[in-house]
C-alpha cells in the first residue's frame, strides 16, 4: 500500500513539475535579436536572400531568433559590411568578397570566376563536400584576419557579356572599346587591349547615355533592366565568362556565433542552404520572365563569340597562376577547386544529358537568342 501510494506521489509530483517548467523548456521567453545588413538594395537577389534567411531561422528556431534584415546603407556603406560586422557594429552581415578585395586576392576564386568549368550548383558542392568550407574559416581567420563564421551563399550567376550600342562579331571589334566591368573581368579584358572602364551601376545609364561608353555589363536581364540599360543600347552579349559562377557571403560576428547553443547555430547554417535555393530558382524564373519582356521590346540577344569567350580563359588562366605563384593561399585554393572539378565536370559531360537536346526538342521555335557570327 505504501509502496503504491509512493509510485502514486512520485508520477503526481513528476507531472506538476512538467506542467511548470514545460513552456519555459519549449520556448524562450527573450529571443535573441541579432542586427544585420546586406551590401545591396531591398530589390536585389541577394538581399532578398538574406531576408528569406532570417525569416526561415527565425520559424525553424520557434521565434528564439530574431533577424533585423536591413538593405545596403542602413546602418553602415555597402563596403563596410564585413570590417562591421567583425567589429559588432553589426551582428550579421550578407556581401560578395568583391567589395573586400583589398584584402586578399583570394577572395577570387573563393566567390566567382570560371571556376574550371564548373557551374553554380559545382560551386555550392566543392564548398560542402569538397573542402570550400575549412578554406573558407582558413580565409577569415588567417588570412584577412577578421572575427567572421560565414557560410557561402551562391547568387546572381551566369552573369552576361553586356550591353553595346554596336554588333559584335568577335574579339577585335572589343579591341580598344570603352567597356564597363569590374573585378577579374576588368583585369583580363584590359589585358585583351579592351579600353576597360570600372564604375558603380548608378552611372552606367548616364554614361552610355553620354557616349562614355560603348558597352556595359552589370549582371542579367532582370537586374539590368531594373538598372534601365535597355534604354541606351540594343544589342544584348550572352554569356561572359568573367562569372559563370558568382556570389555572396551570410557573415555572422564570431563572438555572437559563439554564444549561439549548438542547435542554433545548424539552425543558421541550414536556413543559409534553404534560402539560396530557394530564393534562386525564384530570380531565375523572374530572369527568364525578363528576358523575353527585352526581346518583346525590340531588344536583340546574341550568343557571344567563341573566340571572345576563348581568349577570354586564356588570358585569366595566365593571370591567375601569377597570383598563385605570389600567394600561396590563392594556390591553395586553386588546387582544391581543380580537384573538385576535375572528377565533377567530366562525369556531368559524360552522363548528363545535354541540356540543349530535350530543350530544342520541346522549345526550338522559342529560342530567342541569336546564333553568333561565325
Amino acid at each position: 500500500m505504501c509502496k503504491r501510494f509512493s509510485v502514486v506521489f512520485a508520477l503526481a509530483a513528476l507531472a506538476l513539475w512538467l506542467n511548470a517548467t514545460g513552456p519555459a523548456l519549449s520556448q524562450q521567453s527573450d529571443p535573441i535579436v541579432l542586427k544585420g545588413q546586406s551590401s545591396h538594395p531591398a530589390t536585389a537577389n541577394l538581399h532578398l536572400i538574406f531576408k528569406l534567411w532570417g525569416e526561415t531561422a527565425e520559424k525553424m528556431s520557434g521565434g528564439r531568433l530574431k533577424i533585423e534584415v536591413l538593405p545596403g546603407g542602413a546602418i553602415v556603406p555597402p563596403f563596410e559590411v564585413f570590417d562591421a560586422t567583425s567589429r559588432g557594429v553589426l551582428d550579421v552581415g550578407m556581401a560578395p568578397f568583391g567589395y573586400i578585395l583589398g584584402k586578399s586576392l583570394a577572395g577570387i576564386p573563393l566567390s566567382h570566376g570560371p571556376v574550371f568549368g564548373m557551374d553554380g550548383v559545382d560551386y555550392f558542392g566543392w564548398y560542402y563536400d569538397g573542402g570550400g568550407m575549412e578554406l573558407l574559416e582558413e580565409f577569415y581567420r588567417d588570412v584577412i584576419k577578421l572575427d567572421l563564421v560565414a557560410f557561402p551563399i551562391p547568387t546572381d550567376y551566369p552573369q552576361a557579356l553586356g550591353w553595346f550600342t554596336k554588333p559584335i562579331t568577335n574579339l577585335e571589334d572589343l579591341k580598344g572599346m570603352k567597356y564597363r566591368i569590374y573585378g577579374i573581368g576588368a583585369e583580363t579584358y584590359g589585358k585583351l587591349g579592351v579600353s576597360v572602364v570600372t564604375l558603380p551601376g548608378g552611372e552606367i545609364v548616364p554614361a552610355m547615355e553620354r557616349g562614355v561608353i560603348e558597352g556595359a555589363e552589370w549582371i542579367n536581364c532582370l537586374e539590368d533592366k531594373k538598372l534601365g540599360l535597355n534604354n541606351v543600347a540594343k544589342y544584348y552579349y550572352t554569356p561572359g565568362m568573367h562569372e559563370p559562377v558568382t556570389g555572396g557571403q551570410l557573415m555572422i560576428n564570431r563572438s555572437i556565433w559563439e554564444k549561439l547553443s549548438p542547435d542554433l547555430q545548424e539552425i543558421v547554417k541550414v536556413a543559409s542552404v534553404h534560402a539560396t535555393m530557394i530564393r534562386n530558382a525564384m530570380f531565375n524564373r523572374e530572369t527568364a520572365v525578363a528576358c523575353k519582356e527585352l526581346v518583346d521590346q525590340g531588344i536583340e540577344v546574341h550568343r557571344t563569340p567563341d573566340d571572345i569567350l576563348k581568349n577570354f580563359l586564356d588570358e585569366w588562366e595566365n593571370i591567375q597562376a601569377g597570383y598563385a605563384e605570389k600567394d600561396p593561399f590563392y594556390k591553395k585554393v586553386l588546387d582544391s577547386q581543380r580537384k573538385y572539378a576535375e572528377v565533377v565536370v567530366p562525369f556531368r559531360l559524360s552522363f548528363w544529358p545535354p541540356y540543349e537536346f530535350a530543350g530544342n526538342y520541346y522549345w526550338k521555335d522559342k529560342i530567342y537568342r541569336k546564333t553568333a557570327a561565325k
